[in-house]
This record gives C-alpha cells, sequence and structure tokens, in this order.
C-alpha cells in the first residue's frame, strides 16, 4: 500500500523544482494534473455511453476533450512554463464543454453543478484577472440561456444564478485573501532575508575579526616559542660550558705542571747540555700537544652539538649520544648508562635539534634519579630501527611518575624538580622540537622501576 501511495504521489508530481515562493504554483500545477488526468478518463468512459446512445456529436466531443485533458496532464508534468497558457486553455475547453452538456444532453438540474463548480476552478486555477474573465464569459452563457429560454423552471435559474453568485463571491474574497496573504509572506521573507544578510555581513565581518586574531594569536604563540627555544639553547650551553670547564681544569693543570717541569729541566739544561733532557723537554711538549688537541676536539664537538644553522644532514645516533653524555659526564657521577643497540643506525635529520631533545630528557632523568636518592643509579638507552623512523628509549630506575603528574609532564611551566631551578619548560620545547621541527613523536609512561621516555624519529628525507 506504501509503495502504491508512493508510486501515485510520484506519478502527480511534477518533474520540475519550485523555489520557495512558488510554493502556491506548485499545488496549482499539481492540482490540474489530478483534474485533467481524472477529467480526461472519466470524458473518456461517457463518450462510451454517449457514442452507444446514439449522441454521436456529444460522444465526439467529449472524445476529443478527453485527448486533450490527457495531452495536457503529460505535457505539463514535465514543464511548469506551460501553466498559465495551458490553464486558459482547459478553462475554455471546459467552459465549452459546459454548453455542450447543456444543449446537447436531456435536461438535468444536476447540470447546474458544472456551473457551480466553474468559478471554483477558474479562481484556484487562474489568478484574480483570469478568474473574473471567466466569471463575465460563464454569466453571459447563463444569460443566453434565460434569453433563449432553456427549459428550465423560474426556480432552477434562480438556483443556478443565486449558487453561481455565491460561490464566485466566495471565490473571489478567497483569492483576494490568498493575495494578501502572499504579499505578507513576500514582505515578510524580504525581511528576514534583511535580516539574514544583516546577520551575514556581521558573521563575516566577526569572521574576519576572528581570523586577524588568531593569526596575530598563532604569530604571538610562535615568537614565544622560538624565544623559549633560544632561552632553552642558552640554557644548555650554560650547562655544556660548565662541563667543559670540569673537563678542562685537569688538562689545564696538568699542562701548568709539565710546563713548570719543562721550566725547571731548561735550566738544568742551561747547566749540562745533555741529550737525556733534551728527550725528557720533546716528551713533555708532545703531552702538551697532545692534551691541547683533546681540548681543541672537545671544543668542536661541542660546535657540532649547538651550532645554530639548521640542516639536514646524516649521522649515527651512538656516536651522537655519545657526545652529549660527554658533555654531561659531571652529571653523570655515580650513574651506570648501558647504551644497547644491535647494530650502527644512521638517521637523515637535524642533528642539532635532536641533540637538544635527548639532552633534556637526559638532564630530566638524571634529576629524578638525584631528588629520589637512588642507590644504584642507571639509565638505559635502548636504539632500534622500524620502518623509517628510529626509536630512542631513555629508561631510568627512579621509581616513576604519578600518573596524574605524568598527563601534565609536556605541559609549559609544569615541574616537579624541588629546587627552585626547575622552569618546567624543558620537556614542553622538547615536544615542540618533535612535533613540528622533527616531525615525530615523544611519549612517556611508566614501568615498574621508573619512566620510559620514547622519541620517535623519522627519517626526513624519506618523509619529504
Amino acid at each position: 500500500m506504501k509503495k502504491l501511495l508512493k508510486y501515485l504521489t510520484y506519478f502527480f508530481t511534477p518533474r520540475n523544482s519550485f523555489s520557495q515562493e512558488e510554493w502556491l504554483l506548485k499545488y496549482q500545477i499539481q492540482s490540474m494534473l489530478l483534474f485533467s488526468f481524472f477529467f480526461g478518463i472519466g470524458v473518456f468512459i461517457f463518450s462510451i455511453f454517449r457514442y452507444l446512445e446514439g449522441n454521436y456529436i456529444v460522444a465526439y466531443s467529449q472524445l476529443i476533450f478527453s485527448i486533450l485533458s490527457i495531452y495536457v496532464f503529460f505535457h505539463l508534468r514535465q514543464s511548469k512554463k506551460l501553466y498559465h497558457l495551458y490553464s486558459i486553455i482547459f478553462f475554455i475547453i471546459f467552459f465549452f464543454y459546459t454548453g455542450i452538456i447543456f444543449f446537447f444532453v436531456p435536461q438535468n438540474t444536476l447540470n447546474i453543478l458544472w456551473v457551480i463548480s466553474a468559478p471554483i476552478l477558474i479562481f484556484f486555477f487562474l489568478n484574480k484577472r483570469g478568474g473574473i474573465a471567466m466569471f463575465i464569459l460563464v454569466f453571459g452563457f447563463i444569460c443566453y440561456l434565460i434569453l433563449f429560454k432553456y427549459p428550465y423552471t423560474i426556480a432552477e435559474f434562480i438556483t443556478l444564478i443565486s449558487a453561481f453568485f455565491i460561490t464566485s463571491f466566495m471565490m473571489y474574497m478567497y483569492e483576494k485573501v490568498k493575495e494578501k496573504e502572499k504579499l505578507r509572506l513576500l514582505l515578510h521573507t524580504q525581511v528576514l532575508q534583511e535580516e539574514v544578510d544583516a546577520q551575514t555581513k556581521e558573521l563575516q565581518h566577526l569572521n574576519e575579526r576572528l581570523e586577524h586574531k588568531v593569526e596575530e594569536e598563532v604569530n604571538k604563540r610562535l615568537h614565544q616559542e622560538q624565544m623559549l627555544l633560544a632561552q632553552n639553547r642558552m640554557a644548555n650551553m650554560g650547562m655544556m660550558i660548565d662541563s667543559i670547564a670540569h673537563q678542562w681544569r685537569q688538562p689545564l693543570m696538568n699542562i701548568n705542571a709539565k710546563l713548570m717541569n719543562i721550566s725547571r729541566v731548561t735550566e738544568l739544561c742551561d747547566k749540562k747540555d745533555t741529550n737525556k733532557d733534551i728527550e725528557y723537554i720533546d716528551g713533555k711538549v708532545e703531552n702538551i700537544f697532545t692534551i691541547t688537541e683533546q681540548m681543541s676536539q672537545t671544543i668542536h664537538d661541542f660546535r657540532n652539538l649547538f651550532k645554530s644553522e639548521k640542516e639536514l644532514e646524516e649521522f649515527e645516533l651512538t656516536q651522537l649520544i655519545k657526545n652529549i653524555l660527554t658533555f654531561m659526564d659531571e652529571m653523570l657521577v655515580n650513574i651506570s648508562i648501558h647504551i644497547e643497540v644491535d647494530k650502527p643506525i644512521y638517521l637523515i635529520s637535524y642533528q642539532n635539534e635532536l641533540s637538544q631533545v635527548l639532552l633534556t630528557i637526559l638532564q630530566n632523568s638524571i634529576e629524578a634519579l638525584k631528588e629520589e636518592n637512588i642507590e644504584d643509579k642507571e639509565i638505559t638507552i635502548h636504539i632500534y630501527e622500524l620502518s623509517s623512523n628510529v626509536y630512542i628509549e631513555i629508561i631510568d630506575n627512579a621509581k616513576g611518575i604519578k600518573e596524574e603528574i605524568l598527563q601534565k609532564i609536556f605541559e609549559p611551566y609544569f615541574s616537579t624538580k624541588k629546587r627552585s631551578s626547575g622552569t618546567g619548560l624543558g620537556l614542553y620545547i622538547a615536544k615542540i622540537i618533535m612535533d613540528s621541527s622533527l616531525h615525530g613523536e615523544i611519549n612517556v609512561l611508566n614501568t615498574k622501576e621508573g619512566v620510559k621516555f620514547t622519541v620517535i624519529a623519522p627519517n626526513l628525507l624519506k618523509v619529504s
């Protein structure tokens, strides 16, 4: 039943699309489709009966009208542009058909229904101007019936005229109300459209302001992040300088002692010239050269680790980590470091920025070990490669971090350090570097003994 109803609805629905302002036209066309289809079918059936009765004029007229009605149905179903033309033609045909009913069909008081139905259909399917024109035409037809003494009684003519006028007046008033309502809806639609346009302009203005504000905030955020990165770099450089000073202190003392010995031997050589003393001096000088070369290499490694140029380069991870540990030698007192790697792993990335990340994590683990006062302090660095990514796991045995704190560890200015030097920016900046510059990830989770940081660094040459 639902399928049948759906099919009938589709069958009597015009194929065109209608705007909101054409809602009445849509129902007018749909009503005319229903009327013309059933009118055509009904008249065709009556034409058969009239033909069998021998009333050939009415039979052929009804056949023609039924064909025209069905033609109007199928043509109007495809094109809404023909509605006004077909509505006029249809009611002219309806008018002539009514005349045929009156003159060629035996007298019947039910014929009055054809005249009464005329204004109802005319005013609904036509506009008010067309309705008035068709009203005059039908009224003229009634006057013609009276003048030529159509075989109706006076009571029947009074009934016919009264019914026609009352129906026409009602439909005329309906048409006026309909026009007023259409005008009211049109004005209301215009007001709504103006309000929508005003709201749209305001939203566009707010959107432009919001975009400008967002752009300002993004630029401000980027500037702050750059400043934080620079500050973090300077803090790490300060720590490295302390480490270099520590590493240079002993060699400088050795150089000073050797120079004093050389000076003493030189004084002796002035008194007695022996080859043995000269060999001793040469050995000490060679030792000094070795020490100064090692000190120079320390400066070279330091510059490579914290150079300001950002360039893509290939490097071996184990060596990079060893260089970092060398500079952190003073901090690693009483801490065992274990590097676990199956084979040399080479990575194409930004070496100095990755160094900043690893340095921050190692420093965080070292401070945690010292604060917890662990007896056997250990840090394990596990390196492995999976697909185009390199995984660096840094695991300590500092008893871990509370879960509620673990969720905030990468937030800016969040710190669990007991001493006042903790700014809470180290891990936050490390995450920024991994996300925006190295296009990788940094994760943290608790283990049975402590905390495991996992740095996932992609091969940027393959990524690009």
